[in-house]
């Protein structure tokens, strides 16, 4: 081992407290969440200490060269230290915000475990300096948060649990088979040696770095893999959901990050791809929002679209080059406040769910009037998401918008399909705008359906402390750009090989652009959500859901296609089963001269009657010639029929349980991994 081991520590210091807070969670839940706190506590220390380190420009790295195979690097410069520090201050406010949330869950201890080694793990992904490393973190980050959106499970949140977990490892094995395709020196070569794949053909690193890249876009929620997004938020609890979206989204960003700059700086058509994903899934994930009717699944096509723009924000860094500063500043802090304001967001969608029991709009309608505190930090967050002056997502889209009319410049009469792009951004900015503003007004404007018992206490003290405090910084960034927004920039210098530009945010170009998003959202608003989404009947203003219900992609294309697919392997597996049946039958015949015949029992079946059938003639052979006075007396044809049976009990409470097949895949995917870590 060489290097500073504190980088491996902080990976692992989450891990080795999951274990004591499973064990002490059987006992007391409690205990269980006292173990998070530890060791989030624990790891968050130490990040910090880390994160103040690469502030003074010295970036740190740690080599364990037994491990992993090919070897584990890790390496904390500023960009990363600093994101794996946000980690762990979310893990650290979810964990608070658990203790009164859980109060009346199942699972906790199972929670608790799952939770702490997927933080393990995101701070495994943001420190890690090869690909390697990253995708052996990333792999296990993905199946160790599957437990977080089955944990209710309810046949709602059972079948989005498998919709992830189908996701996660479609594109686990993508990630590894692009890995595999690539040259041996890349897979191994240290991101913090600033090295890039110049030296190898575009054209050898175009089809792995695709492969890799359905893996990182899956978990980033990014268009046309988004399927699971608006499935598995809403059934996950609150603080799941709050790190679903505001972490582990960022991991496939920082996968697809890795990508542009290290691999594929030098392909402007790999840059035009990531553009034009992050349009589609912008504009996309605003659509989906604004039709929808349940809180958290709003909020969560919400990140969908905002990664998006941050997507956006990528492919503009790598089309602009040199000149990309701007954008790469935008995609970074844009990256930081969406984190921030989904931590919000999500765990005032759980104060609201806690004592609702529904968030369905028009259930919780009017639940936050008279409610200040929640009031204040709901709008915070929102005010900051739709990128309203002063609040610092408006900082972060005005350098987004930046870059997108610099390219625009750049490219003069021949901009049409970008200049769309540019109105759809605006377009994208003003649905943020109306379906927070639907949100918004149902909670704390519009009256309740019925008189309901309000409890005084609606939110722990110690909850209520940390959620202003982190409501309170959207409004201190969005204050002082200059200071905050650079200094993230200044950060990400190194991991971005680029250099941070002093921007002046408050310009009437970019209050022009603001103020189009914001009229835009009134005037949807106004005649979507008021008019045609909303009925009033007896003095009640009521939410309708008019979204198709057949409109979805998973219903319509990738579960039939993948039903199709295992079908023609199933045909194909049984075509190659039916030939032991087939050799033995004619053994059967040939040597024993005995007829093929079936046995009307539980459990049988042509190859277990076919092979019974066999044994039982070698049987009667051998009791004629060699076992005279002490025949064999076992009919194996039964015997094999009573196994298979219970065999067959067992699988049918598997399948009713889960997918059989999935489960084949994700144990070797498992495998995988584990010879991977421990050889």
């Amino acid at each position: 081992m060489q290097g500073n081991p504190w980088l491996l520590i902080a990976a692992a210091l989450p891990l080795a407290g999951a274990v004591p807070a499973y064990v002490l969670g059987r006992r007391q839940a409690r205990y269980a969440f006292v173990c998070m706190m530890i060791a989030s506590a624990a790891t968050f220390a130490v990040l910090t200490v880390l994160l103040v380190q690469t502030m003074r420009g010295q970036t740190l790295t740690f080599v364990w060269a037994d491990a992993c195979v090919m070897g584990l690097s890790l390496a904390a410069d500023g960009f990363r230290a600093m994101y794996a520090w946000i980690a762990a201050l979310m893990w650290l406010a979810t964990t608070g915000f658990s203790f009164g949330y859980f109060r009346h869950k199942h699972s906790v201890p199972r929670y608790a475990f799952f939770t702490l080694v997927t933080l393990s793990a995101v701070v495994g992904v943001f420190l890690s300096d090869q690909l390697l490393t990253t995708i052996v973190f990333f792999e296990v980050m993905g199946l160790c948060s599957y437990p977080w959106v089955a944990h209710e499970e309810t046949p709602q949140a059972m079948r989005a649990a498998q919709s992830y977990l189908w996701i996660t490892v479609i594109g686990g094995l993508c990630l590894l088979l692009g890995m595999l395709l690539l040259p041996p020196e890349l897979i191994t070569a240290k991101f913090s040696a600033g090295f890039a794949a110049a030296d190898y053909p575009a054209e050898s690193l175009v089809l792995p770095a695709v492969l890799m890249l359905v893996g990182f876009g899956a978990k980033a929620g990014a268009f046309p893999l988004h399927v699971w997004l608006p499935k598995a938020h809403p059934v996950a609890p609150a603080p799941a959901s709050a790190l679903l979206s505001g972490m582990l989204l960022k991991t496939g960003v920082f996968g697809i990050l890795l990508l542009s700059v290290k691999f594929l700086w030098q392909v402007p058509a790999w840059h035009v791809l990531i553009f034009w994903i992050g349009v589609v899934t912008m504009a996309l994930g605003a659509l989906l929002a604004l039709f929808a009717v349940e809180m958290k699944r709003i909020l969560a096509c919400s990140s969908m679209s905002q990664i998006g723009f941050i997507l956006l924000g990528v492919g503009l860094f790598g089309l602009l080059g040199d000149q990309g500063a701007v954008a790469a500043q935008g995609a970074v802090t844009h990256m930081v406040n969406h984190s921030l304001f989904k931590l919000i967001l999500f765990l005032s969608a759980g104060v609201v769910a806690m004592h609702t029991h529904s968030l369905h709009l028009n259930d919780i309608r009017g639940f936050g009037r008279g409610k200040p505190m929640l009031h204040f930090i709901f709008l915070s967050g929102m005010l900051g998401i739709t990128g309203v002056p002063l609040w610092s997502g408006f900082a972060s889209k005005s350098l987004l918008h930046e870059g997108l009319t610099e390219y625009i410049g750049m490219l003069q009469g021949n901009a049409g399909l970008y200049t769309a792009a540019e109105w759809l951004f605006l377009l994208s900015g003003g649905l943020t705008v109306a379906y927070m503003l639907k949100l918004y007004i149902c909670l704390f404007w519009e009256r309740p359906a019925k008189a309901a018992a309000e409890k005084k206490l609606y939110l722990s003290r110690g909850s209520a402390v940390m959620l202003c405090g982190f409501a309170a910084v959207p409004w201190a960034f969005g204050l002082m750009p200059s200071v905050f927004m650079t200094e993230i920039g200044v950060l990400s210098e190194g991991f971005l090989q680029t250099e941070a530009e002093s921007v002046r945010y408050f310009t009437a170009e970019n209050l022009l652009g603001a103020g189009k998003s914001i009229g835009i959202g009134l005037v949807v608003y106004g005649l979507v959500v008021r008019g045609w989404m909303s009925q009033k009947a007896e003095g009640v203003r009521r939410t309708i859901d008019r979204w198709p219900a057949w409109l979805d992609l998973e219903t319509m294309v990738y579960r039939p296609v993948l039903k199709a697919l295992l079908a023609v392997v199933s045909a194909v597996c049984w075509a190659a089963s039916s030939l032991p049946e087939a050799v033995i039958t004619g053994v059967r015949r040939v040597i024993l001269h005995v007829r093929a015949w079936r046995v009307p029992m539980p459990g049988s079946n042509r190859f277990t009657t076919a092979l019974g059938g066999l044994l039982n003639g070698i049987k009667s052979l051998l009791n004629k010639t060699v076992r005279k006075s002490h025949p064999v007396d076992i009919d194996f044809a039964c015997a094999l029929a009573a196994t298979n049976e219970e065999v067959n009990q067992s699988m049918r409470r598997l399948k009713r349980s889960m997918s059989y097949s999935l489960l084949l895949v994700c144990i070797g995917l498992f495998l995988l991994l584990g010879y991977l870590v421990l050889w």
